[in-house]
């Protein structure tokens, strides 16, 4: 064989070895002590676009999760502050039971309890108008759904329940509201006198005398009788006629005429109620509001003008709705489908046992109001159980969102995390037993290595002997 000086090869193709050892050694060290399997790119490329898609995935999830975390304690604290209007409502409605016991009240009585009911619908009012969180306002109407009458001429009022979207919403009546609607008459001539004994209108009986003339009549009836108009009439035949009509519309209003006058003694006529549709989905009524039964706007309320009680046209830009202004991501991708919406109603004291008291609500049974404790106590009784109601019912609206909308995502997101989180795991992480293993065989020819280049360099020092 050739003996060389110059060029040590089997030095070099140690050292070679050696070097590549080394490297893989520092790798293994790295990875044992960072507990990755992949600590840059040049580990695995593929593999590192995967793990960083899903530790993406798992930063979005992690907080879609504390995003619906915040969410509870956002309706929390709306609860919180409804759980006192409820306590407040019911103080009042107590004191209200206790002012329509006449019997046992005097006027000193009812106003020491009207007082009270004073400062605790100012108390009802008070919380409305201050409970906020994170500085949004919470119950005045700021965080609900909002409906904007674009022409009072055709829409007197509106107002939408739980469901709702943005936009302008449609509506078509395709059954007008309709009065109850009594006539008769005596068939005597125009202006002739009415033979008339008696007559009785809803209960209430007239004070008629037999030489009474048509006019004369309504003239009565009007002065009597409350909730209805009465007119005269003149037919072909030059025969005198009365009309008798209810003021309100609606299935709810009945019209009795009993007396002399009427064939038969008795006229009877009940109203008819407003139906149609409400953004193309069917719509009940109530006299002259629209009540949607289904559809986006879901017990949305459209009350009709009187004079635009026709379904000769469909309009479309009469009522504009801004809805769900309480927006909650609850995904980590923030799509369409990840967003949850809801919206408070004004939980103020005006807007609280509307149907009964009117647009003054529960201001109605303050001092002075239509309704107050010393002036009809019952009533006020009634305004204050639909107020409860209205309040209640925001409650269950919270509580149902909280429960199955947020809850029920939080137990979603964390098992989805918990699964992307293993994926990611084993594509990124470390087997550390398998890795001590490696890292034991590579220390191993580390040594070897070591030990060869070592004899590798002795090896040539055998020339020497040929020198000498």
């Amino acid at each position: 064989m050739g003996v060389r000086i110059n060029h040590n090869i089997a030095a070099l193709n140690a050292w070679w070895n050696l070097t590549k050892t080394d490297s893989a050694v520092r790798k293994s060290l790295e990875k044992l002590s960072s507990g990755y399997r992949i600590n840059r790119a040049g580990d695995d490329p593929a593999g590192l676009v995967i793990s960083e898609k899903l530790r993406a995935n798992i930063v979005g999830l992690d907080q879609a999760i504390k995003n619906s975390e915040d969410a509870i304690s956002m309706v929390q604290t709306a609860e919180g502050a409804l759980t006192e209007m409820n306590t407040l409502l019911n103080s009042v409605r107590a004191l209200a039971l206790h002012a329509a016991n006449e019997g046992a009240n005097d006027t000193e009585a009812i106003a020491a309890d009207q007082a009270q009911v004073d400062s605790a619908v100012d108390s009802i009012d008070r919380i409305a108008n201050t409970t906020k969180y994170a500085g949004k306002y919470l119950l005045n109407g700021a965080a609900g759904n909002s409906v904007d009458v674009k022409n009072t001429n055709r829409v007197t009022a509106a107002s939408i329940g739980s469901n709702a979207s943005t936009g302008f919403v449609s509506y078509n009546i395709t059954t007008k509201a309709s009065q109850a609607l009594i006539s008769f008459g005596n068939n005597t001539d125009s202006g002739g006198a009415w033979g008339v004994g008696d007559l009785t209108v809803n209960g209430t009986t007239v004070d008629l005398t037999t030489t009474y003339s048509a006019d004369q009549i309504v003239s009565a009836i009007m002065a009597t009788v409350s909730g209805v108009y009465a007119w005269t009439s003149t037919d072909a035949s030059n025969d005198d006629h009365i009309f008798v009509r209810s003021v309100n519309y609606g299935s709810e209003v009945s019209l009795i005429v009993t007396g002399s006058a009427v064939s038969g003694n008795i006229a009877a006529d009940t109203g008819q109620d407003v139906a149609g549709t409400i953004d193309g989905s069917s719509a009940t009524g109530s006299g002259l509001t629209l009540i949607a039964a289904t559809g986006t706007f879901k017990n949305m309320k459209i009350t009709i003008a009187e004079a635009y009680n026709t379904t000769a046209t469909n309009p479309s830009y009469d009522i504009y709705v801004t809805a769900g202004l309480l927006r909650f991501v609850l995904g980590a991708n923030a799509d369409s489908n990840e967003i949850a919406t809801i919206s408070i109603s004004s939980m103020r004291a005006n807007q609280l046992g509307t149907s009964t008291a009117g647009s003054q609500g529960l201001l109605a049974i303050k001092s002075g109001g239509t309704y107050d404790l010393d002036s009809n106590a019952s009533t006020a009784v009634d305004i204050i159980d639909e107020a409860i109601n209205d309040v209640s019912t925001q409650r269950a609206t919270l509580g149902a969102f909280q429960k199955n909308t947020l809850e029920s995502t939080i137990a979603n997101l964390g098992v989805t995390r918990e699964n992307i989180q293993s994926s990611e795991s084993r594509i990124r992480d470390v087997d550390m037993a398998e890795e001590m293993v490696n890292f034991t065989r590579l220390q191993i020819l580390q040594q070897a290595g070591t030990a060869m280049l070592a004899h590798a360099n002795v090896a040539p020092q055998s020339i020497l002997q040929l020198l000498g």
